[in-house]
C-alpha cells in the first residue's frame, strides 16, 4: 500500500469517525429532548453531555462531527433565524471544547476529591454557563421588556444544563470501566437487590405518592443511602445509573403530576425540585466516591508499600542470614582463636573452635562462660573493659589468661566495640604467646648471664689497666701512666692559661733502709709513703711512683708559691711521721724538686728534666729540704 493510499484510507476512517459523531450527538440530543417537558426540552443543550464525553474520550479530532450534529440540532427547533441556530450550536460546541480543556484533562475525572472540584468548576459551572449564554441570547428578543424574567429564564438553563452535565456525563465517562467490587461472589446479588429495591421505591415516591404541595418533597432524598452504598461498594457507574432513573421517575411524576416532587400547577417549581434532587444525589456521589478512590488508592499504596517493604525485609533478612553465615564460616575458619562477649556482664555468645580448643571447654547455651572466669587477675579484665569503653578498641595487650583446667597462660589480645540491637558486644582475637614468653624469658636470662659475664670482663680488663699503669706495691699510678697523662695535661693548662707545678720526690738513705732492714722492709715503708701521698694531695692531683724509692707528683693549676708551701709541709710531716715496718719503727725524709709549667718549660720532658735537676740540688744541699728549679732556686 502506498503513502497515498494510507493517507487516503486515514481520511475515510476519519470521516467516518466524523458522520458517526455527529449521528451519535444528534441521536443522543434527539431522545434526550424527547424526554424532557417543553419548553425546557428546546431550552437546554441535551447534546453537551455527550459531547464533553465524545472529547474526552476520543480527543480533539471529533470537534466537525461534534459542531455537525449540534448544528443539526439547532435547524431542527423551529421558528429561529439562521443566525440564531449557528449561535445555539456555536455555544454548545464551544462549551464542549471549554469543559474538555480545562485542567483535568482526564477521560474520567472522578476519582481524586481535585479533580472532582475541577469538574464541577469547569465542565459543570462554566461549561453550562456558556451554553446558556448561547440560549439566552436567542430568547433576548422575547424578554427584551422584561429583563427581570430573563434573569429567572437564565437561572433555569443554566441551572438545567449543570444538572444534565451533572447526571449525564459521570454515566458516559464511567462505561466501559471495568469495576472491582468489594463482597465476593455474593456482590452481584446485594447490588442487584438493593438497586431492585431502591427503583421500585422512587417508582412509588416519585410517580404513586399524591405530591400535595410538596409536603413529601424531603423523601426522594433518602435514596441518596442507597446510592451511597452502591458507591462504597464500588459501584460507581450503576449508583449514577440508577441516580439518573430516580430524576427521570421524578420528571415522570411531574408531567402526570403525580409524586413526591410534584407541585401543580407550578411546573417550575416542581422542575426545580428534580433539578435540586440530580444535582444532589450527582454532587454527593462525585464527592462520595473520590474520597472513597482516594482512600482506596491509598490502601492499595500502603498495601503496595507493605508488600515492597516485605519484600525487602524479606530480603534484607535473607542478605543477613547470608551474610550472618559468612561471617561465622569465616569466624569458624580463623586460623586464630575468636570469641565475642557482652561488654557488660562479659557472657560468652560465640568461640570458634581455636578458642575452645585454647580454653579447653565448648561453649553451650546450658552453661553460661564469662569472660571474667579466664583472667588470672580480675582487675586486668575491667582495665580492658574501661579500654574498650573509652577507644572502642584495643589493640595488641598482653594479659595472663588461664584455661578452664586451671592453666594459666600469656596471651595477646586485640579486641574491638560492636553495637547490634542497642547493646554493645566485644569481638576478641586471641594469640597464646607463652613459647614466646618463654623464649624471652630465656633470652632475658642469657642476657643478664651475658652482661655478668661482660661485667666481669670489664673487671678483669680494668685489672689488667691498673696492673699497667698502677705500680702493684704502692698501687699509685706508674711510670707509664705519668708518660702518658703529662703531655696531656700540660697541653691543656697551656691552652688554659694556667699553670702546672711538678714535684720529683725522693726518700733519702732508702738503700740504708734495705740494706739494714731487708727490701721488705723496704717496700713496706714506700708503701707507707705512697699511701700519705695518696692523701695528702687534693683529689685532682696525681701521685706517681717514678722507679724505687722515688716518686713524682702533679698539681695543675698550682702556683709557684702553693706547690712551694705544699712540699715543704710534706717535707714536714714526713720527717715526724713514724713508720711502722715489720716490727721496725722507722723514720724517713724527703728531698723535694719543684718545678713549674710554663716558668721552666712548656713540655713534659723540659719540665721533668728542671724538677729532676732540682732534686739533685737538694741532695747536693743536704737533702730532707726543697729545691726549685733554676734559676728560681735562691728563693728556698
Amino acid at each position: 500500500m502506498s503513502v497515498r493510499d494510507a493517507a487516503w484510507r486515514s481520511r475515510g476512517a476519519l470521516a467516518v469517525l466524523q458522520a458517526a459523531v455527529a449521528a451519535a450527538c444528534a441521536l443522543f440530543a434527539a431522545l434526550l429532548a424527547a424526554c424532557l417537558p417543553s419548553p425546557y426540552s428546546h431550552w437546554l443543550q441535551p447534546g453537551l453531555p455527550l459531547a464533553l464525553a465524545m472529547l474526552l474520550r476520543l480527543g480533539r479530532r471529533v470537534w466537525p462531527g461534534l459542531a455537525l450534529g449540534l448544528l443539526w440540532l439547532a435547524w431542527g427547533e423551529p421558528g429561529l433565524l439562521l443566525a440564531e441556530r449557528l449561535l445555539l450550536a456555536a455555544s454548545g460546541l464551544a462549551a464542549a471544547l471549554f469543559s474538555a480543556y480545562l485542567p483535568p484533562r482526564r477521560s474520567r475525572p472522578f476519582f481524586r476529591q481535585a479533580d472532582v472540584l475541577a469538574f464541577l468548576a469547569g465542565p459543570v459551572a462554566l461549561g453550562s454557563l456558556l451554553a446558556a449564554l448561547g440560549r439566552i441570547f436567542v430568547l433576548l428578543p422575547a424578554y427584551r421588556h422584561a429583563l427581570p424574567e430573563l434573569a429567572w429564564a437564565f437561572a433555569r438553563v443554566w441551572l438545567g444544563d449543570a444538572v444534565l452535565l451533572l447526571t449525564l456525563a459521570p454515566i458516559l465517562l464511567l462505561a466501559g470501566r471495568t469495576e472491582r467490587s468489594y463482597g465476593g461472589g455474593a456482590c452481584w446479588r446485594e447490588t442487584s437487590l438493593v438497586a431492585g429495591a431502591t427503583l421500585l421505591l422512587a417508582a412509588l415516591v416519585c410517580c404513586a405518592l399524591p405530591g400535595r404541595g410538596g409536603h413529601y418533597a424531603i423523601l426522594p432524598y433518602l435514596f441518596i443511602m442507597p446510592l451511597l452504598w452502591l458507591a462504597f461498594r464500588s459501584q460507581l457507574l450503576l449508583a449514577h445509573a440508577l441516580a439518573l432513573a430516580i430524576v427521570a421517575l421524578a420528571l415522570a411524576g411531574i408531567r402526570f403530576e403525580t409524586g413526591a416532587l410534584a407541585i401543580a400547577p407550578a411546573i417550575d417549581e416542581s422542575l426545580l425540585n428534580v433539578a435540586l434532587l440530580g444535582l444532589v444525589q450527582s454532587v454527593t456521589l462525585l464527592v462520595f466516591g473520590a474520597l472513597l478512590e482516594e482512600r482506596r488508592q491509598v490502601e492499595r499504596n500502603l498495601l503496595q508499600a507493605n508488600q515492597s517493604l516485605e519484600a525487602k525485609v524479606g530480603e534484607r533478612t535473607s542478605q543477613l542470614a547470608e551474610s550472618e553465615a559468612r561471617l561465622r564460616l569465616m569466624a569458624d575458619a580463623a586460623p586464630f582463636p575468636l570469641a565475642m562477649n557482652r561488654l557488660a556482664g562479659g557472657e560468652l555468645i560465640y568461640a570458634n573452635e581455636r578458642a575452645e580448643e585454647l580454653f579447653g571447654t565448648h561453649l553451650h547455651p546450658s552453661r553460661a562462660l564469662r569472660v571474667q572466669d579466664f583472667y588470672v587477675n580480675p582487675q586486668e579484665r575491667e582495665e580492658v573493659a574501661q579500654a574498650l569503653r573509652v577507644n572502642g578498641r584495643v589493640a595488641d595487650r598482653e594479659v595472663k589468661l588461664k584455661n578452664a583446667q586451671g592453666r594459666e597462660f600469656w596471651a595477646l589480645i586485640s579486641c574491638s566495640l560492636v553495637k547490634s540491637d542497642k547493646v554493645w558486644y566485644a569481638i576478641n582475637g586471641i594469640n597464646d604467646i607463652s613459647e614466646r614468653k618463654r623464649l624471652e624469658q630465656n633470652l632475658r636470662d642469657a642476657n643478664a648471664s651475658l652482661r655478668r659475664k661482660v661485667e666481669e670482663i670489664e673487671r678483669l680488663q680494668q685489672g689488667l689497666r691498673d696492673q699497667v699503669l698502677r705500680d702493684p706495691l704502692t698501687g699509685l699510678f706508674n711510670r707509664r701512666h705519668l708518660d702518658d697523662i703529662l703531655p696531656r695535661v700540660l697541653d691543656h693548662m697551656l691552652a688554659l692559661h694556667r699553670d702546672v707545678a711538678v714535684l720529683m720526690v725522693d726518700a733519702d738513705h732508702f738503700k740504708r733502709v734495705n740494706d739494714t732492714y731487708g727490701h721488705r722492709c723496704g717496700d713496706a715503708v714506700l708503701t707507707a709513703l705512697g699511701a700519705y701521698l695518696s692523701d695528702h694531695f687534693r683529689s685532682g692531683d696525681i701521685v706517681c711512683r717514678y722507679g724505687g724509692e722515688e716518686f713524682f707528683v702533679l698539681l695543675p693549676g698550682a702556683s709557684l708559691d702553693a706547690a712551694f708551701a705544699k712540699a715543704q709541709q710534706l717535707c714536714e710531716a714526713v720527717r715526724a711521721m713514724e713508720i711502722d715496718a715489720l716490727g721496725h719503727t722507722l723514720s724517713v725524709t724527703l728531698s723535694i724538686g719543684l718545678a713549674l709549667c710554663p716558668l721552666h718549660g712548656e713540655d713534659a720532658e723540659s719540665v721533668v728534666l728542671a724538677a729532676d735537676e732540682a732534686l739533685y740540688q737538694a741532695k747536693q744541699q743536704g737533702r730532707d729540704r726543697v729545691c726549685v728549679a733554676a734559676p728560681i732556686q735562691m728563693l728556698s
